[in-house]
C-alpha cells in the first residue's frame, strides 16, 4: 500500500472484513482495527519507504497475528507515555494498552522493519475457523483477485 494516510483507512476496511469473514468475536475487531490503525500510522510516519506492507492471518488455533512492515531497517521505538497535553505520541502506547488488555503481545523484529502483534481468540466451540471454498483462496488489498494464500489471512501491500 502506498505510504499515505489514506491507506490507513483502507487497512482498516480489510481488517473489518476479514475479520468478518473469519468470524473474530465483534468484541476483539475494534481491537484489531486499532492496532492496524496505530501501526500503519506509525510506519507510514516514521518509515522512509513510499509503501507499507500490512498482513493478518491466524498461525494457529486460537490466535491471531498482524503485520506492518515499513521496509525501512531502523532502531526499534520504545513505548513512551506521553502527557496529557500532547497532541502526538500515543500509537504504540495505544497498542501496547490494547494488546495487553486482551492478552496479547506485540513488538518489532531486530532490525525494526515490521511491527507485530498477537492476539489471543477464544476457544469456545462457537469459535471456528471458516471453511476455505478452494484449499488456497484469499484476499488481496489489490482487489478481489484470488492468490495462493491461506483464507485465514490478508495481505495489504504494494
Amino acid at each position: 500500500m502506498p505510504a499515505a494516510a489514506a491507506s490507513v483507512r483502507q487497512a482498516r476496511r480489510i481488517a473489518r472484513a476479514w475479520c468478518r469473514y473469519c468470524r473474530v468475536p465483534e468484541g476483539l475487531i475494534d481491537s484489531v482495527l486499532l492496532i492496524v490503525s496505530e501501526m500503519c500510522a506509525n510506519a507510514i510516519l516514521h518509515g522512509r519507504s513510499d509503501s507499507i506492507g500490512v498482513r493478518a492471518w491466524l498461525p494457529s488455533f486460537g490466535v491471531l497475528r498482524i503485520e506492518v512492515t515499513d521496509y525501512t531497517p531502523s532502531q526499534p521505538p520504545a513505548v513512551q507515555a506521553p502527557s496529557a497535553d500532547s497532541e502526538n505520541g500515543r500509537g504504540l502506547f495505544l497498542v501496547d494498552a490494547v494488546a495487553a488488555d486482551a492478552g496479547g503481545n506485540w513488538g518489532f523484529t531486530a532490525d525494526g522493519t515490521r511491527a507485530w502483534c498477537t492476539l489471543p481468540l477464544p476457544t469456545k466451540a462457537s469459535y471456528q475457523r471458516p471453511a476455505a471454498p478452494e484449499p488456497d483462496h484469499s484476499f488481496s488489498a489489490r482487489g478481489s483477485q484470488a492468490s495462493t494464500r491461506d483464507p485465514a489471512s490478508f495481505h495489504a501491500h504494494p
